[in-house]
């Protein structure tokens, strides 16, 4: 692809989270390069960042095989770096002689597009405007100023998700012919079978015995694990419960929860699990839950499915995309509805081939080289100046809206 007409060869992007987020935002950063470093070796990957990269991910770094490019002289004090990041970068990347440049959370520097470069902006989520009392209003307004100029300033702006699309349109002044809905890529270590001797080496640390239910995701108000607590309780012969993520706050609070409806034994929150134990959790469990009442995609939910375990998800808080219609929907507050399909996906017929290979089959459309060409592809376009690549072939299969 690098050879064809219009394509850009030297591709710039901004890197401080790939080089510091372990989680998250660094995750969604880091595919993406990985995914074109696959796709195009011939590409050039220049990743910008006001500071080197933290120890445990300068290792990730020297494998990219891309040019790190630092602050120049003058500007690597703290406010500094931080000013050069936003406002001139620009200069920097003219200088390198950048084609174009992809601001992969949120942002491009604002002196870009008078240095002639053109940019894609990456949009993960709009929370801060969709869910503000999560957020102080410091940072709603910060957020907000920075963000929305981005997105109205850049040539293309890629949303991940159809939802996030759509709360983009509704705030910010982008036409809809410059937006274009292109997923998060899955770890590959999710799409790779998981060895039943490393699933039981899991079992055997945690101390589980039989089929169990699973959450994945940071212990915070807003991921909801308190709703997959109260519908344990609903089921009082049901299996164990693992909430597994970083504490971001709940974990004591989801403990206590726990002791006071009597499920202490059945409910286990597991905090240090290691990056090669989760796809092992993930894929020994009997059911996974995702509850979260508001996220921009749900990665969680593709990570299961990939491991064709049955997951139960939120309506209503743009996880659709995620699971498409291999996933049962429920409402944010009915512990019931979780309960009912927990104990569906228990029933022998969630377990046959058919619908496991369905689940597979929905989750390999993730894959961080098919997403990395589609990258290429609207890069190239934006590059030539031409419309966006249509129609979107990575389309992700819808629920019903009348619910599941």
């Amino acid at each position: 692809m690098a050879g064809a007409p219009g394509a850009p060869r030297r591709l710039g992007f901004d890197a401080i989270r790939a080089l510091h987020n372990r989680t998250g935002l660094g995750n969604y950063a880091r595919h993406i390069l990985d995914g074109l470093a696959e796709a195009d070796p011939a590409r050039e990957l220049h990743l910008y960042t006001p500071r080197p990269a933290a120890p445990d991910l300068a290792p990730w770094a020297e494998r990219l095989g891309a040019t790190i490019h630092l602050p120049p002289a003058g500007w690597r004090r703290p406010g500094s770096r931080a000013l050069w990041r936003t406002s001139r970068l620009g200069r920097t990347a003219r200088t390198d002689g950048i084609e174009l440049y992809h601001g992969l959370t949120h942002e491009i520097p604002r002196d870009l597009p008078r240095r002639g470069i053109r940019s894609v902006v990456s949009v993960p989520d709009l929370l801060y405007l969709t869910r503000p009392e999560l957020f102080g209003w410091a940072d709603r307004h910060s957020y907000t100023w920075r963000y929305r100029w981005s997105a109205e300033h850049a040539d293309a702006v890629i949303a991940i998700s159809s939802g996030t699309r759509a709360d983009l349109l509704a705030h910010f002044r982008v036409a809809p012919e410059r937006v274009a809905v292109v997923p998060p890529a899955v770890d590959p270590r999710y799409l790779a079978p998981v060895e039943a001797t490393t699933v039981d080496a899991v079992r055997n640390r945690l101390d589980l015995r039989g089929p169990y239910l699973l959450a994945v995701g940071t212990l915070e108000p807003r991921k909801n694990q308190q709703l997959a607590v109260d519908a344990l309780a609903t089921w009082p012969d049901g299996p164990t419960l693992v909430l597994a993520g970083r504490d971001g706050g709940s974990a004591a609070a989801l403990a206590a929860r726990a002791t006071a409806r009597s499920l202490r034994s059945r409910v286990r929150i597991v905090t240090d699990a290691s990056d090669v134990e989760l796809p092992a959790l993930v894929a020994g469990a009997a059911s996974a839950c995702y509850l979260s009442t508001g996220e921009g995609f749900g990665m969680p939910i593709v990570e299961a499915l990939a491991a064709g375990v049955p997951v139960v998800a939120t309506a209503g808080a743009n996880l659709e995309d995620a699971g498409g219609t291999v996933v049962d929907y429920v409402p944010a507050d009915d512990p019931d509805a979780v309960a009912k399909a927990w104990q569906g996906h228990l029933a022998p017929d969630a377990s046959a081939p058919a619908a496991r290979e369905a689940r597979v089959a929905h989750a390999r459309r993730f894959d961080r080289r098919t997403l990395a060409m589609r990258l290429l592809a609207i890069y190239d376009a934006v590059h030539r100046g031409d419309p966006l690549p249509t129609p979107d072939d990575l389309t992700i299969p819808q629920p019903a809206k009348d619910g599941p």
